[in-house]
């Protein structure tokens, strides 16, 4: 059996933040992309790949990639014809000013264009499968991967990225909702991005019982596992490490015979990540990973033409396009966040997962900080768009949530029936310049 990318992200798309809750994904056919100019010169990641594509000899196994997403027959790659036209794409999409239209799908659809070529047959086995065994170092194509997500990320932080028409085109777009976020003078498509929502919207539940845990996201849950005596979580069949999934933590024994949780976060959902419990950060690093998004043409119920649907666990509307067999578990592989709170419940630790676009988790707290529950932990910047909380076996966890149902920040999930025994765990010096997120990206 084929390897398949497992990462199941939203990108990009995911970013769109809006207040709509439970908004459907508006998986509509369009209409053809544009056709993408050839450039005089490459942009230095696409003439990269090109250069080694010819190095290695890969040249038909990528024109057949093209082809075979060619014709499949979905819209997006009707002006996609051969692999000339994809590099036109890349050196496109990595400088390119987003904007939407008036479904709100156009920034998804940029995106997932990119990813279902790289997931064709003929080239996903010249990338780093997610495994439970599977660590650095990673394929060169996986590498490359990367380095185009960053390369974007860091156009998106400049001034170029963003101006009065594209911005106006969100302003226009179903979902996106701008009345309920606060405006600023945004001088970036990222700014832009992390917008915040208007103050009193997040109400937090429970905020002076420490015994109910809330939500850290606006996200929908996906489920939850126990961890075995020996740190290790079985994932649809595979046994995981938590040691692996926080990067060799100081605190990665503390969670033995505990609870792992996993939620993502929809097309339209805010992104940024708060405190699920109150307590003392005792560690907060991001650790770098793979990035990946696997999408699939399918064609649901009264659609004429296939269209390009990223897989994910929960089911939607269209159920049969985005039933994901082969997850939870790329979160253990993928670029991520880690921040552990002391709390009055014992250890929890919060990962925010960066997906497809590895430069997008930035952490908002440091060792020392105090934190209140519903405070700012994290944002995603470009892509993001998963979660996973992690709890003590002693803290007796109950969880609340049930699969498939969003919750916004906040919201109760779980309760705790009794307090861990972390209490003779030293608390690190908070740090004098508060938590107020000092931007931590990927390095």
């Amino acid at each position: 059996m084929q390897l398949k990318l497992l990462l199941l992200i939203f990108i990009f798309f995911i970013s769109t933040i809006s207040a709509v809750e439970d908004s459907p994904i508006c998986t509509v056919d369009e209409g053809p992309l544009p056709p993408f100019p050839t450039p005089i010169t490459y942009e230095p990641i696409v003439e990269e790949l090109i250069a080694n594509v010819k190095i290695r000899d890969w040249e038909y196994l990528f024109e057949m990639a093209v082809k075979d997403a060619h014709d499949s027959g979905v819209s997006e790659m009707a002006n996609i014809n051969n692999l000339e036209d994809y590099y036109n794409f890349l050196n496109y999409l990595v400088k390119w000013v987003p904007t939407e239209t008036e479904t709100g799908t156009y920034i998804y659809r940029m995106l997932v264009t990119m990813y279902f070529v790289l997931n064709q047959n003929s080239i996903i086995l010249l990338q780093s499968p997610i495994t439970p065994w599977r660590d650095s170092p990673y394929t060169y194509l996986s590498d490359w991967i990367t380095g185009f997500a960053n390369k974007m990320g860091e156009f998106l932080n400049t001034k170029e990225s963003i101006n009065e028409l594209s911005l106006e085109t969100f302003s226009t777009a179903q979902h996106y909702n701008l009345d309920a976020y606060i405006k600023e003078d945004w001088e970036s498509f990222n700014h832009f991005f992390v917008r915040r929502f208007l103050d009193g919207t997040r109400p937090i539940d429970g905020p002076e019982n420490p015994a109910v845990i809330v939500s850290a996201a606006d996200s929908s849950f996906d489920g939850c596992w126990e961890i075995n005596d020996d740190s290790v979580v079985v994932l649809k069949g595979l046994p995981w490490s938590i040691k692996q999934l926080l990067h060799d933590s100081t605190y990665g024994d503390k969670f033995a015979g505990g609870k792992f949780m996993h939620a993502f976060l929809g097309p339209y959902d805010y992104h940024r990540q708060h405190a699920p419990v109150a307590g003392t950060v005792l560690e907060a690093k991001v650790i770098p990973g793979l990035t990946y998004l696997e999408v699939v043409a399918t064609k649901p119920p009264g659609s004429e033409s296939p269209l390009l649907v990223p897989l994910r666990r929960v089911e939607s509307d269209f159920k049969v396009s985005i039933n994901a067999t082969n997850s939870p578990g790329y979160q253990f592989s993928q670029a991520r966040g880690l921040i552990v709170i002391k709390s009055d419940i014992g250890l929890v630790a919060v990962l925010p997962i960066g997906m497809a676009q590895v430069s997008s988790v930035v952490l908002c707290v440091n060792p020392g900080d105090k934190v209140e529950k519903g405070d700012e932990l994290s944002y995603f910047q470009f892509g993001g768009s998963d979660y996973v909380l992690v709890f003590e076996k002693d803290s007796k966890v109950d969880v609340l949530a049930a699969p498939g149902r969003h919750y916004r920040v906040g919201e109760q999930i779980a309760i705790a029936h009794s307090t861990a025994t972390s209490h003779d765990i030293p608390t690190p010096t908070q740090n004098p310049l508060g938590i107020y997120c000092t931007p931590r990206p990927i390095p």
